[in-house]
C-alpha cells in the first residue's frame, strides 16, 4: 500500500479544493442530519466509484441522490450498532440500579459492571462498526438496501486479509485527521475539512479492499496504476 498515492486520492479531482470546503460546510452542520446525510451519499459515490475502477473522485452533484443513498447509508450503519447500543444502554442501567441499592456489595458491582459494560460495547462497537463498512460497500456497489445484510458477502470479505488491513489504515488515518483539533484557535475549525478529506480516503480505501476480497475489480485496479493523472 503506498500511502503517499492512498492519501492524495482527493487530491486528484481539479475541483478538489471545492468538494473538501463544501464536504467540510456539510460535516461542520452534520447536527442537522440532512447535511450528513449528503456526506453519507457522497461516501457511497466515491466508493461506487471507486469500484468501478475510477481514478479520482468526483465533484458534488445530482443532491437528491446524494440525499437518498446517504439517509439509507446512514440507516445501515445504525442498524449495525443497535447491538452495542443495546449492550451499552443494559450496562449503564444495570450499574446505575446497583449503585442505587446504596450498599457497599451494590458500589461494587455496579463498578465492576460499568467496567465491563464499557469494554464490551467498546469491542462490539468496533466489531459492528467494521462490518457495517462491508455493508455499505456492497450496498454501494450493488445498489440495493439489502445488499447491506448479504451475509455471504460480508463473511467472506469482513474474514479477508486485504480487507482488514485496508480497513485499518482507514481508522488510523481518520484518526489522525482528528488530531487537527488539537491546533490552537482554528482546530476545531479545521477539523470538519480535515474530517471530510479523511472519510473520503477512507471510503477508497474500503472500495480496494471490498475489491481485493472478492477479487472483482484485478483490471480497473491495474486501469488505476497505468492513469497518469494518477
Amino acid at each position: 500500500m503506498e500511502f503517499e498515492r492512498v492519501l492524495k486520492y482527493p487530491m486528484r479531482s481539479d475541483e478538489w479544493q471545492t468538494t473538501v470546503l463544501i464536504g467540510g460546510l456539510l460535516v461542520l452542520f452534520g447536527a442537522l442530519l440532512l447535511p450528513l446525510f449528503v456526506v453519507y451519499g457522497y461516501l457511497v459515490g466515491t466508493i461506487r466509484e471507486s469500484l468501478a475502477g475510477a481514478s479520482r473522485p468526483r465533484p458534488f452533484g445530482d443532491w437528491r441522490r446524494l440525499l437518498v443513498e446517504g439517509a439509507q447509508a446512514w440507516l445501515i450503519s445504525v442498524v449495525y450498532l443497535l447491538v452495542p447500543a443495546v449492550v451499552g444502554a443494559l450496562t449503564v442501567a444495570g450499574s446505575t440500579a446497583a449503585f442505587a441499592s446504596g450498599s457497599n456489595a451494590g458500589g461494587v458491582l455496579g463498578a465492576g459492571g460499568l467496567l465491563v459494560g464499557v469494554v464490551a460495547t467498546v469491542v462490539l462497537t468496533l466489531l459492528f462498526g467494521y462490518v457495517s463498512v462491508v455493508g455499505i460497500v456492497n450496498f454501494a456497489r450493488e445498489e440495493r438496501f439489502g445488499a447491506a445484510f448479504d451475509s455471504g458477502v460480508i463473511r467472506a470479505v469482513a474474514f479477508d486479509r486485504a480487507y482488514a488491513v485496508t480497513w485499518l489504515a482507514s481508522v488510523v488515518i481518520v484518526l489522525a485527521a482528528g488530531l487537527v483539533s488539537a491546533i490552537p484557535v482554528v482546530g476545531w475549525l479545521l477539523t470538519p475539512f480535515a474530517s471530510f478529506y479523511a472519510a473520503v480516503v477512507a471510503a477508497n480505501l474500503w472500495a480496494d479492499g471490498f475489491a481485493q476480497a472478492r477479487d472483482v475489480t484485478a483490471d480497473h485496479r491495474s486501469q488505476r496504476d497505468e492513469d497518469p493523472a494518477v
